[in-house]
C-alpha cells in the first residue's frame, strides 16, 4: 500500500524535538567555530561546518518524506535565535538556504533514494547554500582565491562526512534501539531483520 506523502503529527514531532537539540547545538557550535576559525583561520572552520547540515539529513533520513529536510532546518534556526542567537535575520536566512540545499538534493531523487551517497550529497549541497549566503552576507569574497577554494574543499568534506555518514550513524544507532520502529527507517530496518531472520532460518 502507496504510504501518504504527507508528514503526520507523529512525524512532525519527532521532527521539531530533533531540530529542537540540534538548535542549541548548533548555538553552541558558533561559539566553537569563531574558536576554531580565531585559532586556525577558515579553512579550520569549513572543516567543521557540516554540522550545522545535520539535522535536515538526519530528519529527512528518518522520515522520508517531502519538506522534511527544509522544515527541520527551519526549526532548528528558529531554536536557535529563541536560545539567544543575537543575527536572528542572518541566522533564519542562513537556515532557509541550508536546509533547500538538502530539500533539493531528495528532490532530485525524487524522495525514493536515502542511501548513504545521498545523505552526503544532501550534505554537500547544504555547505554549497551556506557558502554562497555566507559569500554574500559575511563577505567571504574578502578572502584570497586560494583561501575561498580550500574552504569550499573543507566544507564539502564536512557536509558529506559530518553531515551525510554522521546522521546516517546516529540514525541507524537509534533505529536499533527500536524507537523508531514507526517512521520510515524504523519500518524499513524492521523489514530487513524479519528477512535476515528468515533466511538464517530457512539455513
Amino acid at each position: 500500500m502507496q504510504r501518504s506523502k504527507t508528514m503526520n503529527l507523529r512525524e512532525i514531532v519527532v521532527i521539531a524535538s530533533i531540530s529542537v537539540v540540534f538548535g542549541v547545538l548548533y548555538l553552541a557550535w558558533i561559539i566553537f567555530g569563531q574558536f576554531i576559525k580565531g585559532i586556525f583561520g577558515p579553512i579550520a572552520h569549513g572543516a567543521i561546518s557540516g554540522v550545522w547540515i545535520m539535522a535536515p539529513v538526519l530528519c529527512a533520513y528518518i522520515i522520508r518524506k517531502p519538506g522534511v529536510a527544509l522544515l527541520a532546518e527551519m526549526i532548528a534556526a528558529g531554536t536557535e535565535v529563541l536560545v539567544g542567537s543575537v543575527n536572528a535575520g542572518v541566522i533564519l536566512i542562513v537556515g532557509f538556504t541550508q536546509g533547500l540545499g538538502a530539500e533539493l538534493t531528495f528532490a532530485l531523487f525524487l524522495y525514493r533514494s536515502y542511501r548513504l551517497p545521498v545523505l552526503m550529497l544532501a550534505g554537500m549541497f547544504g555547505m554549497v547554500a551556506n557558502y554562497l549566503t555566507f559569500f554574500f552576507i559575511h563577505g567571504y569574497s574578502e578572502f584570497a582565491y586560494g583561501v575561498r577554494v580550500l574552504m569550499v574543499g573543507a566544507m564539502l568534506i564536512s557536509g558529506a562526512t559530518i553531515a551525510g555518514w554522521g546522521s546516517k550513524k546516529i540514525a541507524d544507532a537509534l533505529s536499533r534501539t527500536g524507537v523508531l520502529n514507526n517512521f520510515a527507517l524504523g519500518r524499513i530496518n524492521q523489514k530487513k531483520r524479519m528477512e535476515e531472520n528468515a533466511i538464517s532460518h530457512d539455513g
